[in-house]
């Protein structure tokens, strides 16, 4: 699997920073201007724990992802994007698909690299967005 770069795992750092426990979330909202992010910590798996990141809308009373990623995170503090979602385009994609054991049973090189390099380009929005 491909790692963020490093720059995109800081601010990844930054954003998942306290979030220890299953279940923990955050939300920056540090500009009206842009959208909210919000920061969970959704699983644990024997690699490591999985974050979710996204911007969310309301459309028709329904929240819409716009767009959410997962990601792992190594004991080495590197970041993993697993999936990518986008409602608004009924896009939902998983670069790396784990099994009931909580290993990796499925990877597609091709989708998780697309998945890596769109997160570095988005975590640098993020970034600049909210004032991180």
């Amino acid at each position: 699997m491909k790692a963020i770069n490093q720059k995109a795992a800081a601010i990844l750092n930054h954003l998942t920073q306290d979030l220890n426990t299953l279940g923990d979330h955050r939300r920056w909202e540090n500009s009206p201007a842009f959208m909210a992010v919000c920061v969970e910590y959704i699983n644990d798996t024997d690699l490591g724990p999985v974050f979710s990141v996204a911007h969310y809308y309301e459309q028709n009373g329904d929240l819409m992802r716009d767009p959410e990623m997962t990601f792992l995170r190594r004991d080495d503090g590197s970041y993993y994007p697993l999936s990518y979602q986008q409602d608004g385009l009924g896009l939902y994609q998983e670069s790396v698909i784990f099994g009931e054991d909580g290993n990796p049973e499925k990877f597609i090189p091709a989708m998780q690299r697309d998945h890596t390099l769109f997160a570095g380009q988005w975590m640098q929005n993020i970034k600049e967005q909210q004032g991180l």
